[in-house]
């Protein structure tokens, strides 16, 4: 199969949406200027993420997870299935998008997704002849997975609200946002305390009995000198997003708009990158004090 690997995140112009895949050196860009010969937008990498996360991508899945793309041209005929075998190097398959190069009113889907294989399965339609049956289509399969051994938990449930965004599911897209922030303050302060010698039971014990606002402003602002207070729309968390998300876990609130949903989710994508660019300014500082 054609293979083709880029950064899971892309950055995102937030003037003319522009967007393109993030590349090792833009991180060591105090600014980026748009790729777009006709836009003279700058902003920061951390800014282009957050705009890239955001934008609602209707051609290319939003997997955030997925940074190798696999294509292959599939013949099979008309009324029938053909398995298609993918590379030994593939770790997990988030989505596989099918796009029909041959002329005709005929369906075509996927079933049996796995890390190994997949099938593709064609059928007739109520405009099709039945005369069709057993003809010759090609249908371009393009594959997105992951090759790389990673793990960011955060991201996967990120990447999961967003999901259930797109399929109407707004209460659960809430929760998952925030939890998301959760599972990286809470990863990234792990990190803090055993860099300054803290045992795991130790720092296990204080993470789960901290709450929240306190983790994200004082224990933030203790290990690497930034909070989540001074983000320009901090209440949207701490009174909305937060506060919805312990009304829906406690019963309390059963029903969350798309208008809300989003707004947790956006939000959440703010706070995650507020706190990010402040841990790697940090880290920035220490270097350059060695």
């Amino acid at each position: 199969m054609e293979h083709s690997k880029y950064v899971a995140i892309s950055l995102e112009c937030g003037k003319c949406s522009r967007g393109w895949s993030i590349k090792n050196e833009d991180f060591q860009k105090a600014i980026i200027k748009c790729e777009n010969p006709e836009c003279d937008n700058e902003f920061t990498v951390y800014e282009g993420m957050k705009n890239g996360l955001k934008s609602k991508d209707h051609i290319v899945p939003k997997t955030f997870l997925a940074n190798d793309i696999f294509k292959q041209m599939i013949n099979l005929k008309l009324g029938y299935s053909v398995y298609v075998n993918l590379p030994e190097t593939i770790k997990k398959v988030y989505t596989v998008n099918l796009f029909p190069f041959t002329e005709g009113s005929y369906l075509v889907g996927t079933t049996q997704l796995e890390k190994n294989g997949f099938i593709i399965m064609s059928s007739l339609n109520d405009e099709t002849e039945i005369e069709s049956i057993g003809k010759e289509i090609q249908i371009l399969a393009m594959v997105h997975a992951k090759t790389d051994d990673y793990e960011e938990p955060w991201l996967h449930l990120l990447s999961y609200a967003l999901e259930q965004y797109n399929s109407e599911d707004y209460m659960t897209s809430v929760l998952l946002s925030q939890i998301s922030l959760e599972a990286y303050v809470d990863t990234t302060l792990t990190k803090g305390y055993k860099e300054i010698g803290l045992d795991d039971d130790s720092i296990s014990r204080f993470i789960e009995a901290t709450h929240m606002p306190v983790k994200v402003n004082s224990l933030m602002s203790n290990l690497f000198g930034t909070k989540l207070a001074t983000m320009k729309n901090y209440n949207d968390w701490e009174k909305k997003v937060l506060k919805m998300r312990n009304l829906i876990a406690h019963g309390k609130k059963t029903v969350v708009t798309e208008a809300e949903a989003k707004m947790a989710y956006d939000t959440v994508v703010d706070s995650i990158f507020h706190l990010i660019e402040g841990v790697d300014n940090h880290y920035k500082r220490k270097l350059s004090e060695a």
